[in-house]
């Protein structure tokens, strides 16, 4: 049973000026996949997301104890070649941009996953390690000689650094900053390890695409808030930090959803030419994110309708992408059961089911035996990987459709 805190405050400000803008009933987890067996025993909780009026940080106001959660935790996307260019840019970047003429310089990653990532700044020549809370992640990483410590990163862990006097050039967070119950304790404690020179370097989900895309997959009990380049530099600085980089990584060469910033503890005697923030000033306008709410819920409409369509004709229909956002996208919808199965190339496991919507989660070799009309792409920012694979099994482009394109149907 997982245990449920409820907070009423704000993760930020500790305002108790919180307004809620979307409710979502019994999401799960985004990783506990089922057996047979144990279909309806899987957490599910529902998702409210609030904004907080006075520094306008989109959050949930709960955390869920996801310390066994994570130890069995194994999403991986080293498979895709999107993914490993992204990292190996990332990493070749902040190497030219920040340390050029540098050498035997350290990263700490936290939440490393399997240490890919790592790998690209280790053929860098930088001093790596890695903290990894899930036991089958860090073993892949140790057993690829990239140093990976298996354990929830806390406040005990950056005590055991200060007093061992060990300080970091970078740390990374991506995709793992917005998991954290306490981001703020985490940059104040995280400071302490950080010299004047260093960088940090964050990942996140970006909140004006999670509404221009109708993202609500998204809003998940793992992440605790959502930031835009306005809210982020603001909540930043709060804790000590000035955001000198937006721009690490092109656009074009980012995974789906990618807020990335670099940032520095502020020196008071050195003033720096800061990037200018593009959040458009309606996201300072509550009435703004209630009408982004009300177009998410048309989306998810939207998408209910298109697959009952689909079964109406005859026709069989199936998802592809067992990630967060294929779970999270599934668990919202009445007519998910609609869909024949749920395709990942890389399964959890074998014979499991996808939490909250019951699909049986398959690889791409059961499409050999069990043919379908449509397939319905919920990990979009690698649809062209997705599209290539999926030719082999003999699908043509006109039969492979992303989610977000159904759920923008007829939406304005």
């Amino acid at each position: 049973m997982n245990k449920i805190t409820k907070l009423n405050c704000c993760r930020i400000c500790n305002s108790k000026n919180l307004k809620k803008i979307l409710h979502l009933k019994d999401m799960p987890l985004t990783d506990e996949f089922v057996k047979k067996k144990d279909i309806g025993k899987e957490f599910l909780h529902d998702i409210n997301i609030y904004i907080c009026e006075d520094c306008f940080v989109v959050q949930t106001q709960h955390d869920v104890d996801v310390d066994r959660y994570y130890l069995d935790y194994q999403y991986s996307v080293a498979h895709s070649q999107k993914a490993n260019k992204f990292m190996k840019k990332l990493a070749k970047n902040i190497k030219t941009k920040y340390f050029n003429k540098s050498s035997n310089k350290s990263v700490l990653e936290i939440g490393s996953g399997d240490g890919k990532q790592l790998a690209e700044f280790k053929k860098l020549g930088f001093d790596v390690l890695g903290y990894e809370p899930s036991k089958k992640l860090s073993e892949i990483a140790n057993s690829n000689n990239i140093e990976t410590i298996n354990d929830l990163y806390t406040k005990k862990s950056i005590n055991y650094f200060v007093k061992k006097q060990i300080s970091f050039d970078v740390i990374l967070l991506t995709y793992t900053f917005d998991h954290l119950p306490n981001p703020g304790e985490f940059l104040k404690m995280t400071n302490k390890l950080l010299n004047d020179d260093s960088i940090l370097v964050i990942e996140v989900h970006d909140l004006e695409k999670i509404f221009k895309n109708n993202e609500y997959c998204l809003f998940e009990h793992e992440h605790s808030i959502y930031l835009t380049e306005k809210s982020a530099k603001k909540f930043l600085k709060l804790h000590g930090y000035q955001i000198i980089d937006f721009d690490l990584v092109d656009n074009k060469d980012r995974r789906a959803n990618s807020l990335i910033f670099v940032a520095q503890k502020i020196e008071k005697n050195k003033i720096k030419s800061l990037p200018d923030v593009k959040t458009p000033k309606e996201f300072n306008d509550l009435k703004y994110y209630l009408k982004l709410s009300k177009k998410i819920r048309k989306g998810i409409s939207n998408l209910d309708n298109y697959i009952k369509s689909k079964k109406e004709c005859g026709k069989r229909v199936a998802g592809y992408g067992a990630g967060g956002r294929g779970v999270m996208t599934l668990a919202a919808l009445k007519n998910s059961n609609y869909l024949d199965f749920l395709i990942e190339k890389n399964p959890k496991s074998n014979a499991i089911f996808s939490p909250g919507s019951s699909l049986p989660v398959v690889n791409l070799d059961h499409l050999k035996n069990n043919s379908v009309n449509e397939i319905l792409v919920f990990s979009y920012g690698y649809i062209d990987e997705i599209k290539k694979d999926l030719s082999s099994y003999g699908y043509n482009t006109s039969q492979i459709k992303s989610f977000i394109d159904i759920m923008s149907f007829k939406n304005e």
